[in-house]
């Protein structure tokens, strides 16, 4: 018997020390977390941010929490007035010896009880909670009045997340409380049942019955709130948007509702102090058949007999305030609209057009990555995750497109991937500088244009008159794909100044955390379990610990409620790469306004982006600017966060002259405009003009979602070309286009869009008209089966679709790449007026052949270029096809379809108007 028992001890204390050492453990893990997110935000600037941001979160958790153990130690010490003395027996031998528990004991088990339930449901509070209170402090009136219920937006988007996690909480502690006291006067005799009924004392009665009145009292004020959640969330057949039987039955029945219930809260607590059943029976039942048939079936006998007869009668002011408040949410009640003048019989400009095409990148993201990968990462271990595209001015001050992309550090290319090299090494630690492509242009080897390259990065030649590009430290620690933790340790071997000096912390190298201490060392080598931290020899005192390398990673944990749906961008300053991020405002609760996926699973009723984030790629510095315009949102975390965002005025101007519409922002935009460009009820009811999203081709046969690029062009009625993101719309189920969307920032980052309509009567060629069109060509086709066939794989890259006077032109990049992995080479371009179709070597070319006369790539017609009088036409169509016939003999099947192809492009001249004089003679020679 003892060896049982004392087996039982053992067993017990050896789960007791377990369950001591994982307490110990996860205490130790999160105090080494706490300490160092301390460390980490001030070394990043924003310590103030942080404390802010932690204080009301944990506050709010504790008010939470001491409110719900409070009331719940008040409840079981009201319950606990109904035990009676707890005997305990002892057996002392043959003696059996009974004693009364000490009512100590009972209350310390009560208050035992109290802080676990406080600790849990503190802990079960959304850290959102406390952000939603600070926002609620600071917001302020919106300035815009819903016309249902006469609220201030601001009331909607600062007061209603508030008060709905309130009276949520609020009805889940009464609940709690409710079956707490329950089950407490049911162990204690208090309430039992009987034959027929239940049987309660009075204290317990009346206990029970106030809670039970309270639990109503709250879910009026949930049913109080319901109405204005209402106007967030519609039910109308009509895309679900609010409602005439929302605003007419609904809305109506909820404020019915909250009068019954709160009546029901009253009458169920006096009915319990009268001790009388019926009344709190029939409170309950009068609830839930209210419920049933205010809350159900009214508004859906008014649906089926009122609405569904003369829907768009009784829909026609609702569609219009969804319309209104839509437009408004997604910033599109800015949106300037205009009708495209489109005159299918003007002539072209093509100087115009040569002009226009000359700004836009002919180099897809996918051939760029390619090359640079297998041209400019040199060693295993670089890597180039994204190409952006942007513009740099010349000496002339003309801006002109560049493809520019970071060199970074791949850890799993690293050959021996051991421990200094991963976290000490600077060759492994830091990347090296970024390429840079002239966007619109090609080698005549059909490579990209080399501006920036090389390990150290160098200006090449081409880029003599581009300013800007020059890298004075190319170094890059923060970059847009994870990183693992590093130690700049520096010394005379590494991490140097662009002299050869020593390098400075906060100009060279990181500021990073300052290994100082033992006990920096130690939290840091216990949150991310490296213990090396603490046994490296190669660690020193002015050694710097540096993480969250991802450059999006350090804006979130700075602002964590700003979105950032967009891949950061890379750009060259002062010699340095600064990474430029769009952070974004968001919110579900902006009234009447119907709801669209800013990021994946995060729907939005409202979005800006109000935000410009940039990052250092050498020292990690964040800084937040704040755009320009209206955002009573972005005014409120202004408000909340002082000294987190500086006016976009103070961001330096080479990196300001960078900034761009942000492509996430165009595309949101562009879903809501499918059906929201319809400007009528009758429209918008209908469904009669639905707008879709078209497709093209890319690295296969298999068409993909158009994407919005960038380019450098102008827009109708203006003089200059401007830096924009454009994309397109066709009528959902064809192929025609019918709408063109420019999206444009001024260089402080202010938006504008503007969107052009394109008559469907015209019937514009879309996208993949134009694509089919190529395809459909016999000389294109050939040469791509030749190609295909021949083992190699033909890409196409984006197709580009400008306005030119009153007339549309397309023109899309053709590339070969020979076999998997290899390097793809520009060959072709593709121009299309939408009629009539031209592939050659170079974009002039092709320019050319559908104008008939000889275009420089700077638009000028080329002097003396006019093609042989009609009689020596024959002879000339004549060689092109024997050179043609010569190259078949030879095997040559890319120059027997390259002559081909002239000799088409020569004979489609014969039929335009002047085509006997003032057009290109036919290639000469072989």
């Amino acid at each position: 018997m003892r060896r049982a028992l004392g087996s039982l001890k053992g067993g017990r204390l050896v789960v007791a020390l377990v369950a001591l050492a994982g307490l110990l453990l996860l205490a130790g893990r999160l105090t080494a977390t706490a300490f160092t997110e301390v460390l980490w935000h001030a070394e990043a600037g924003y310590l103030g941010t942080f404390w802010t941001r932690v204080l009301w979160q944990w506050g709010a958790r504790v008010v939470g929490g001491l409110l719900v153990g409070g009331l719940v130690f008040l409840n079981l010490r009201v319950v606990s007035a109904t035990l009676g003395g707890i005997q305990i027996k002892r057996r002392f031998g043959n003696l059996e010896i009974s004693e009364q528990l000490p009512r100590s004991y009972v209350m310390w088990t009560m208050a035992g009880a109290a802080a676990l339930l406080a600790v849990w449901f503190g802990a079960a509070v959304p850290s959102s909670t406390g952000l939603q209170v600070l926002m609620l402090v600071h917001g302020g009136p919106w300035g815009v009045t819903e016309p249902f219920l006469g609220r201030d937006v601001g009331f909607y988007v600062f007061w209603v997340p508030v008060l709905g996690s309130l009276i949520t909480f609020a009805l889940v502690v009464a609940f709690l409380l409710f079956t707490l006291a329950t089950a407490g006067y049911a162990a204690t005799g208090a309430l039992r049942w009987g034959r027929t009924r239940v049987i309660a004392q009075d204290r317990a009665r009346v206990h029970l019955g106030i809670l039970l009145g309270g639990f109503f009292l709250l879910l009026a004020l949930r049913l109080w709130l319901s109405r204005y959640l209402l106007l967030l969330d519609g039910s109308s057949p009509v895309q679900g948007i609010f409602g005439f039987a929302d605003a007419q039955a609904r809305l109506p029945g909820l404020q019915t509702l909250v009068v019954i219930c709160t009546a029901a809260g009253f009458l169920i607590a006096w009915a319990a102090w009268k001790n009388l059943g019926g009344p709190l029976v029939a409170a309950v039942v009068t609830t839930v058949v209210a419920a049933l048939v205010i809350g159900q079936f009214y508004p859906a006998v008014i649906q089926r007999f009122q609405v569904e007869p003369n829907e768009l009668d009784r829909e026609t002011p609702y569609i219009q305030e969804n319309l209104a408040f839509t437009r408004m949410g997604f910033g599109l009640d800015a949106l300037v609209r205009e009708r495209f003048v489109f005159r299918p019989d003007d002539p072209v400009d093509w100087a115009l057009a040569a002009r226009q095409f000359a700004g836009l990148p002919v180099w897809s993201r996918g051939a760029l990555l390619t090359t640079f990968r297998q041209l400019e990462a040199r060693f295993p271990y670089y890597d180039f995750p994204e190409v952006s595209i942007d513009r740099y001015r010349t000496t002339s001050g003309d801006p002109v497109t560049v493809a520019l992309s970071v060199r970074e550090v791949d850890p799993a290319g690293i050959q021996d991937p051991n421990w200094q090299n991963l976290h000490l090494r600077e060759r492994y630690v830091a990347g090296v500088g970024a390429v840079a492509t002239a966007a619109a242009t090609r080698t005549p080897e059909g490579r990209p244009t080399m501006l920036l390259s090389g390990i150290p990065p160098e200006v090449a030649g081409d880029a003599a008159g581009i300013l800007g590009l020059a890298l004075e430290r190319p170094q890059v620690f923060y970059g847009a794909r994870p990183q693992p933790h590093a130690v700049v340790n520096p010394g005379d071997d590494q991490f140097l100044a662009p002299d050869g000096s020593p390098g400075a912390a906060g100009i060279d190298f990181p500021q990073g955390i300052h290994l100082s201490s033992w006990l920096r060392k130690a939290a840091l080598a216990w949150r991310f379990c490296d213990a090396n931290l603490l046994f490296a020899a190669e660690i020193q005192r002015d050694s710097r610990f540096i993480f969250r390398r991802r450059v999006m990673d350090r804006a979130r944990a700075v602002a964590p409620f700003l979105r950032f749906p967009e891949f950061p961008y890379p750009v060259v300053a002062d010699g340095r790469i600064v990474w430029v991020m769009d952070g974004f405002t968001g919110t579900r609760a902006f009234p009447l306004s119907s709801t669209h996926e800013l990021q994946f699973l995060r729907p939005v009723t409202y979005a800006r982006n109000s935000v410009k984030v940039t990052v250092a790629a050498v020292t990690g510095r964040v800084d937040f600017y704040r755009v320009p315009i209206d955002d009573p949102l972005a005014d409120a975390y202004q408000a909340a966060f002082p000294g987190l965002f500086k006016a976009l005025s103070e961001m330096p101007v080479v990196v300001r002259e960078h900034l761009r519409y942000p492509q996430e922002l165009l595309k949101l935009q562009a879903q809501v405009l499918l059906q929201y460009h319809q400007e009528t009820a009758p429209a918008f009811h209908g469904q009669q003009d639905v707008w879709a999203l078209p497709n093209e081709l890319a690295q296969g046969t298999s068409p993909v979602p158009y994407q919005p690029e960038y380019g450098l062009w102008r827009l109708p009625g203006e003089d200059e070309p401007r830096f924009g993101l454009t994309t397109v719309f066709v009528p959902a189920g064809r192929q025609n286009l019918t709408a063109i969307l420019v999206a444009r920032t001024d260089t402080f980052g202010v938006p504008e869009l503007r969107l052009f309509d394109v008559p469907v009567e015209d019937q514009v060629p879309g996208p993949r008209q134009i694509e089919a069109l190529v395809e459909q060509d016999p000389v294109i086709s050939q040469q791509f089966s030749l190609w295909r066939t021949g083992g190699s794989e033909v890409w196409t890259g984006h197709l580009h679709l400008v306005p030119v006077g009153r007339r549309l032109l397309y023109m899309e990049p053709v590339f070969l790449a020979a076999e998997d992995d290899a390097i793809p080479e520009l060959r072709r371009f593709v121009v299309s007026d939408g009629v009539r179709v031209s592939m050659t070597e170079d974009l002039a070319g092709a320019l050319s052949a559908l104008a008939g006369y000889a275009v420089s790539p700077s638009g000028a017609a080329v002097a003396g270029a006019t093609l042989p009088p009609m009689g020596a036409w024959p002879s000339a169509a004549l060689e092109l096809l024997d050179r043609a016939e010569a190259r078949l003999r030879q095997g040559d099947w890319p120059g027997f379809g390259q002559a081909l192809e002239e000799l088409r492009t020569f004979l489609l001249n014969l039929d335009r108007p002047g085509g006997g004089g003032d057009v290109d003679p036919p290639p000469q020679g072989g």
